[in-house]
């Protein structure tokens, strides 16, 4: 029996827990808590009935079963039934580790139990020192006996190849000695250490601490070899450690280190962060872009902090060259920038103290951001900023949540970002439905471009986390809108596409494009069996036929989904869940043309799902499903945990609420 065969057996039959069957289907975190509130209500278990899995991402066995490294286990519910189940496997050797809290995920790795320092069992001590040195759960305590094996593990030329994670246990354990040291350090220790990656560091760091005789000879070898951290060159105290901090820098590697190093001399670090980029720059390569970037971030540093207050200092620096400060300005605006986000995440914090408002020099430099980006911007010749970065998954994700705020502010800058020619389909997805949805795109400055290229950067398999319309739909639909003649040429070759990762894509196309009554009927047909079928495309099934409907019935687009939600069959409950989640998506604003899952942590999609489950001229049994969507926010009672964003806690406080108001009209 295969490792998974054995784990999944053994956890199939753990008393107390839902196991998520794993599969290809599973393929992001949100689909496996998904899967397990559904399958919690098809089997008639409490709301509350622990559950673990992983998805697809996370798999962790090779193609024959054998586990090839650390498992990563979620969970729901009660965390020590899930440790309990997890617990039957350590007799099958393999050890639990993490869940320590019920936000930390456990992980399980292959054990083993090798009683003697000896080469045949060198295998067996590979897998059980990968244990030893897995911090996830703290250091795992050694078996009776162990530590002895593992200082004489270190002093055998035979096992040299266990040297650095043998070393390692003893390091996190506080074990190490003296003569362990000895042994490390020695010229065949530290060749045995050659590919250890950062434990090298860490031991001849520990070294340097504890003065022993071997250290600085050993910091140097690392030094030659490009291989001395922050670490070791901040505990060396020799003269070629500057040196040394410089050439690790030029590489993007601890530039703090070199600042600060810069500082101890009597140097200007600011000066030097701005001479490192420079020389980063002038040498390029494919590196060169990010490790600019970390000099600018490091140099930002050195104005007191690494805050907004600290970048607009220095925005304002006549050190810093412009082209430095184009870099600072596009990296503090990664995600959207507002005074309101601010006084949420002030109002949520566990450090503000009796303070209502956030300091005022942290609320002036807000304000004054976006007008210092365009400001930087203007001068270099750059056009506006769009207000976040359209490459930056959470940035496009804040930015859907206050679309409202970007509008307002950085129209231009993302008609601008549109026409760049470098952008992803996921940036690019994004950015037409924020104008699209705003009735904000321009035939001709904005849509005509994509004329000759929309198939190769619009009509590609779409990310599956980013939280807007395929890029293609939208430009269609678009396209429609305005009444371009292009607009059926690029229906008619989406709706003809064959491939299969398109099948959503051409689902939502159906809803997305009105063609008439005629197709619109035609539409309808072909949309029921993938709508109420639960296969792939279900979601985007259920929102287009939603749309379909609306048209096809004259009725609001979220009428239509309830409407097709009663009609739907009750049984895969996923398929009322789809149109649910639709009817919430058409409530929240914007083009309105798909929905994902629902967001459990966005205030905006409760609060659009509570106006929905609090509608009177909706049927009632539709209501009470998108009430069961509002449930599963963890907003109200977890304000913490809301994502993309903080929500204020007056925010907080209304959502609450409402929700109760909603409850209490639907009698629950």
């Amino acid at each position: 029996m295969s490792d998974r065969s054995l784990i999944l057996d053994t956890l199939r039959r753990a008393p107390g827990v839902l196991l998520v069957e794993p599969g290809p289907d599973l393929v992001m975190q949100d689909e496996l808590h998904d899967r397990a509130r559904a399958e919690r209500e098809r089997r008639g278990l409490p709301g509350t009935h622990p559950y673990l899995g992983w998805h697809a991402q996370a798999d962790g066995f090779d193609r024959s079963g054998a586990l090839a490294g650390p498992q990563r286990v979620y969970f729901g519910g009660d965390r020590a039934a899930v440790a309990r189940a997890l617990s039957l496997l350590e007799p099958h050797g393999f050890a639990v580790l993490g869940g320590r809290s019920d936000t930390e995920v456990f992980v399980l790795r292959r054990d083993a139990a090798p009683d003697r320092a000896e080469p045949a069992l060198a295998d067996a001590w590979r897998v059980r020192l990968e244990v030893l040195g897995d911090e996830r759960s703290g250091p795992v305590p050694l078996r009776d006996g162990e530590e002895p094996l593992l200082h004489e593990l270190l002093t055998r030329p035979a096992l040299r190849g266990l040297l650095a994670p043998a070393a390692r246990a003893l390091r996190l354990r506080g074990a190490l000695t003296g003569a362990d040291l000895d042994s490390v350090l020695s010229p065949e220790g530290l060749d045995a250490l050659d590919d250890s990656g950062e434990e090298a560091s860490a031991l001849v760091a520990h070294a340097l601490e504890a003065d022993h005789p071997r250290a600085r000879a050993a910091a140097t070898v690392l030094a030659e070899l490009g291989r001395a951290d922050s670490r070791v060159l901040n505990r060396w105290k020799d003269p070629a450690a500057l040196r040394s901090a410089r050439a690790a820098a030029l590489e993007g590697r601890d530039v703090a280190t070199y600042l600060d190093l810069v500082a101890a001399e009597g140097g200007d670090p600011v000066n030097a962060a701005v001479a490192l980029a420079e020389d980063i720059g002038a040498a390029g390569g494919e590196q060169a872009q990010a490790r600019v970037q970390e000099a600018a971030v490091r140099l930002v540093a050195r104005f007191g902090g690494s805050t907004r207050v600290h970048a607009l200092a220095a925005l304002g620096d006549a050190r810093v060259p412009l082209g430095l400060r184009v870099v600072i300005a596009d990296h503090w605006t990664r995600t959207p920038v507002t005074v309101e986000g601010l006084r949420a995440s002030w109002s949520s914090s566990p450090h503000r103290g009796s303070a209502a408002e956030p300091p005022p020099d942290a609320l002036e430099a807000t304000a004054a951001w976006p007008d210092a980006v365009d400001g930087v911007r203007a001068a270099a010749g750059l056009p506006p900023h769009p207000g976040f970065d359209p490459e930056h998954r959470l940035g496009r994700d804040t930015a859907l949540e206050l679309r409202e705020a970007v509008l307002a502010r950085h129209l231009d800058g993302l008609r601008a970002a549109l026409a760049r020619p470098d952008l992803s389909e996921p940036a690019l997805a994004v950015l037409l439905e924020l104008l699209h949805g705003a009735g904000a795109l321009r035939p001709e400055e904005d849509l005509a471009p994509f004329a000759r290229t929309w198939r190769k950067r619009l009509f590609v398999k779409p990310d599956t986390y980013t939280y807007a319309p395929p890029a293609v739909v939208t430009y269609a639909a678009a396209l429609a809108a305005s009444g371009a003649g292009a607009a059926d040429r690029v229906v008619g070759s989406v709706l003809g596409d064959k491939r299969q990762w398109s099948l959503p894509v051409r689902l939502l196309l159906l809803g997305a494009v009105d063609r008439g009554r005629d197709a619109d009927l035609e539409a309808e047909a072909a949309l029921i069996p993938h709508a109420h079928g639960g296969a792939k495309g279900a979601q985007a099934a259920a929102h287009a036929l939603s749309l379909v409907r609306s048209r096809l019935r004259g009725t609001p687009p979220v009428a239509a989904a309830c409407a097709s939600l009663l009609e739907a069959p009750e049984r895969p409950p996923f398929v009322r869940r789809g149109f649910a989640t639709a009817a919430v998506a058409l409530a929240e604003g914007g083009s309105g043309l798909s929905a994902h899952l629902f967001r459990q942590g966005s205030a905006r999609a409760l609060d659009a799902a509570l106006r929905v489950a609090g509608d009177p001229d909706l049927p009632e049994r539709a209501r009470r499903r998108v009430l069961d969507l509002a449930e599963e926010s963890g907003v109200p009672d977890h304000p913490g945990h809301a994502r993309p964003v903080r929500v204020h806690a007056d925010e907080v406080a209304r959502l609450r609420a409402v929700r109760e108001q909603v409850r209490a009209g639907l009698g629950d």
